[in-house]
């Protein structure tokens, strides 16, 4: 099983429950994806990232199937416009 972590900070915070939104709406739609949870920050440390987007993945085929996903390339459209920066860590599990 694989994991993606994404987290974003956002140009502008009242788009984070439209992004959660649309992140969510992946469910059941996006090629390879088998489960996904996404968080909004609660906390005003320096150093905390405004959303977060965890996807399950059965392996790297399923993963890259994903990454091709007409479906998520669209969401992927809003995302770009809305972000300021990304992070991501992938991991087997």
């Amino acid at each position: 099983m694989i994991k993606r972590i994404s987290m974003w900070k956002l140009s502008d915070i009242t788009l984070a429950e439209r992004m959660r939104d649309e992140l969510l709406s992946m469910r059941g739609k996006a090629a390879g994806l088998n489960d996904i949870e996404v968080g909004i920050n609660e906390t005003e440390h320096h150093s905390a990232y405004d959303i977060v987007f965890i996807g399950t993945f059965s392996d790297r085929a399923a993963l890259c199937q994903f990454e091709n996903d007409e479906y998520h390339k669209q969401v992927g459209e809003f995302v770009s416009k809305a972000k300021l920066d990304r992070k991501v860590v992938e991991f087997e599990c």
